[in-house]
């Protein structure tokens, strides 16, 4: 489902994919993912840049 959304999306391939949680809204990442162009994405990265931001 994960590469469905890759191959349709066209945007920032810096940019993991991400969805939008239906019940609280806040953004969903998936834990390993390896894109379509070969970017590997890693939740421990998303977290330790969220954590960076605060």
């Amino acid at each position: 489902m994960v590469r469905d959304f890759d191959l349709m999306d066209g945007g920032d391939p810096a940019v993991p994919p991400m969805f939008s949680c239906e019940k609280c809204g806040e953004d969903m990442y998936p834990e390993y993912y390896k894109g379509i162009h070969g970017k590997e994405y890693r939740i421990e990265d998303i977290l330790s840049t969220k954590k960076d931001q605060v």
